[in-house]
């Protein structure tokens, strides 16, 4: 299903009616073709009937502009420069179309070695070729004319030969090999990802000092984000590099959003375990972590769920005393939640709801405590943490916002609303700008900036990652595609354009540096399997025969970086030490002064108990026995096989007297004890109210 409403959007993006689907579906005769286009015929048309005369479809936004485009006057005479862009969707093209007739000039930049159109997919700059023909179409079309090309021949980026060479042996089958030594391009072969981050901040931290660089001068370049931006987030941060991550977070994952949904859950899933306690760990309740700790632990072991939150007190506990706190626990956490849900049982319409939802955040003081939050990692020095949780509140806000517009008196039950509060929430990307003018860029290659950077770091260029290789064809595959294609509806492109356009990418990302290059990748992942060189690798080595490759294979560099950063070099010194191997006398200096260092001195201690722990028993006290045990022996036969079986197991269980979380269930072993129970309570009250007990029971004689 999912799949189908995928190319639904995709259908939309590229103007394709109903009528168009209809048409091409009735005259196709490849029965497993029609299946298909039947299928999203069917969705496509009933979602189109049903928001024709109330909704407006975001994906239809680009449709309406260009529509408006041809009543306003806003572009009238105007100077227009479209720049950056490799292709446009079919509405881009239609609102380019609008733009031709009322602007005055329409300039469009295209990466491109000519414009004139080719059918070669090997040709690095195909697509470019291609969007630009379709753009001469458009203005041939529209009868307007069409300036002569001007072309960029002059390469003025590049500030050394090898970055010129490069471009050239990118964009070129032919390789040119280039013969001189190379400075300006290095190869690094890492352990893993973490010591190929590391490699990275260190050689940034050497541009600056040493090179003048500013951070905003150096991007780093990844196809594998997933995996590199924590590692980035938290390296950089011990070699105090300001970092910012240039990607779309995923908004379900938001503190805010987390909080809303868990409040929902809590009504949809009457007050079950696990939506109360998703509900009171996201930060916003009264309650402190001991306390939610010590509520949990109570839950599970009496089963507290549904209508036991608030039905009535609770009257079981350890000591009166902490029955009356656990019972005030209680009481803060129900009572915002039960007054919300009895507002909620009057509201029938989606401005209604919404309204009430509104008031509970503001009730309960969620917009303060986020703001406090956000001060809190500021001060931390997490500031584009602190910039996602200061715009938090506003993305939530104008989803619900977008509900009332949308629907305002449209009658929703609460488990209808919470569905589309979901939808909207979840769908929400929350982009960021960067939190200052100095900052390392990290970006994926089609995110990529590609002005002012004088030095690139590729890192990741392992096998079927940089290039990327693409298996999943989606609910329409190639054969599908090329064969809507034929029939004069082209969508999104195949597996194989996929492949060809990624030639681009790469040409893209080893071309963005002016001055100088530096190309990593690892030798295994974070879980220790072995992950093989990308294919570029090979091809830069006959590039550039004398190509200097650095590795921390055999042998890892220490750099003198920040202070933090040193620290932990000194603890991997210190252990090589101790291992036989000889380090520099810097290091022994070093030991000092960060023996000297108060803020330094407890963790330097605290590190080396690590270091020189030998995990060998040793005898207990005799003090220590009496306060675990006591003056007097006392034991049984299950308790010496416990000590017989595992010493350790006994001084956990008899000494410290640790015992498994109290669970609210009937096992195996209480059976018994549970059916003793229960007769005695029987017979309990049948000799209380001295009833007599009649049987019908026939004798047996055996």
């Amino acid at each position: 299903m999912e799949l189908v409403i995928d190319q639904i959007k995709e259908l939309k993006k590229h103007m394709v009616t109903t009528n168009m689907l209809e048409n091409i579906t009735n005259q196709t005769k490849n029965q497993y073709i029609k299946a298909k286009l039947e299928d999203i015929y069917l969705l496509y048309k009933n979602y189109q009937d049903k928001i024709q005369e109330s909704y407006l479809d975001e994906d239809d936004v680009l449709t309406i502009l260009a529509d408006k485009l041809e009543d306003s006057n806003m572009f009238q005479n105007t100077i227009l420069y479209i720049d950056e862009f490799s292709g446009f969707t079919k509405q881009e093209y239609e609102i380019i179309r609008k733009l031709l007739k009322s602007a005055k000039e329409v300039n469009v930049t295209i990466c491109s070695d000519s414009i004139e159109e080719v059918k070669d997919l090997n040709d690095i700059f195909y697509t470019n070729k291609q969007t630009v023909s379709k753009l001469i179409n458009i203005a041939k079309e529209e009868k307007v004319a069409i300036e002569k090309p001007v072309y960029r021949e002059e390469l003025k980026r590049f500030q050394n030969e090898e970055l010129r060479l490069l471009e050239k042996n990118m964009s070129e089958n032919q390789t040119i090999k280039y013969e001189s030594e190379t400075n300006y391009i290095q190869l690094f072969l890492a352990k893993n990802p973490f010591s190929e981050v590391e490699q990275v901040a260190k050689t940034i931290i050497h541009l600056v000092k040493n090179e003048n660089y500013r951070y905003r001068d150096i991007s780093v370049i990844t196809k594998n984000m997933e995996q590199y931006a924590s590692l980035i987030t938290a390296i950089f941060a011990r070699y105090e590099i300001p970092v910012f991550i240039d990607e779309k977070k995923d908004f379900s994952q938001n503190i805010l959003v987390k909080y809303m949904m868990a409040v929902v859950d809590i009504f949809a899933k009457n007050w079950s375990y696990e939506a109360m306690f998703h509900y009171l760990k996201t930060g916003f309740s009264n309650l402190t972590k001991e306390e939610i700790f010590e509520l949990e632990n109570y839950c599970i072991s009496y089963g507290i769920k549904g209508n036991k939150w608030y039905k009535e007190e609770w009257k079981i506990a350890k000591s009166d005393e902490q029955l009356e706190k656990l019972n005030e626990m209680r009481l803060k956490v129900v009572t915002p939640l039960l007054t919300f849900k009895n507002k909620l049982s009057r509201m029938k319409t989606a401005k209604d709801l919404s309204k009430a939802l509104y008031e509970f955040l503001l009730e309960n003081k969620i917009y303060e405590k986020l703001q406090q939050k956000a001060r809190a990692l500021r001060e931390n020095g997490q500031i584009e943490l602190s910039n996602i949780y200061e715009t938090t509140w506003d993305t939530v806000m104008k989803v619900i916002d977008e509900l009332v517009f949308v629907l305002p008196e449209e009658k929703l039950s609460f488990e209808e609303y919470t569905k589309l509060l979901k939808m909207g929430l979840v769908s929400s990307g929350l982009g960021t700008i960067p939190a200052s003018l100095d900052q390392v860029m990290i970006a994926d290659v089609e995110r990529s900036r590609t002005h002012k950077v004088k030095s690139a770091f590729l890192i990741g260029i392992n096998d079927g990652v940089f290039p990327s290789s693409y298996k999943e064809e989606g609910f329409l595959n190639d054969k599908d595609r090329g064969y809507l294609k034929e029939n004069g509806i082209e969508l999104a492109k195949d597996t194989n354009e996929q492949l060809y356009e990624e030639n681009f990418n790469t040409y893209k990302a080893f071309t963005i540096p002016e001055e100088k290059l530096y190309i990593s990748y690892a030798s295994s992942d974070s879980e220790g399997k072995t992950l093989r060189p990308s294919v570029l690798i090979s091809k830069l080595k006959r590039m550039y025969p004398k190509l200097t490759i650095k590795s921390d294979m055999i042998e890892k560099e220490s750099v003198i970086t920040t202070k933090d950063a040193v620290f932990y070099e000194l603890l991997n010194q210190i252990r090589d030490y101790e291992d036989g191997k000889e380090i520099s006398h810097l290091w022994f200096e070093l030991y000092r002064v960060y023996e000297q260092d108060e803020e330094y001195k407890l963790k330097l201690e605290e590190a080396l108990k690590g270091i020189y722990y030998q995990n060998k028993p040793s005898h207990i006290s005799k003090e220590n026995i009496q306060n675990l045990y006591g003056d007097t022996l006392k034991t049984s036969i299950s308790r010496l096989e416990k000590y017989k079986q595992c010493a350790f197991s006994f001084y956990l269980k008899y000494g410290l007297g640790l015992n498994e979380k109290s669970l609210f269930e009937v096992k195996s072993i209480d059976t018994g004890n549970f059916m003793h129970d229960v007769i005695d309570t029987f017979f309990d009250q049948v000799i209380r109210k001295k009833s007599k007990i009649k049987t019908n029971a026939r004798r047996r004689n055996f």
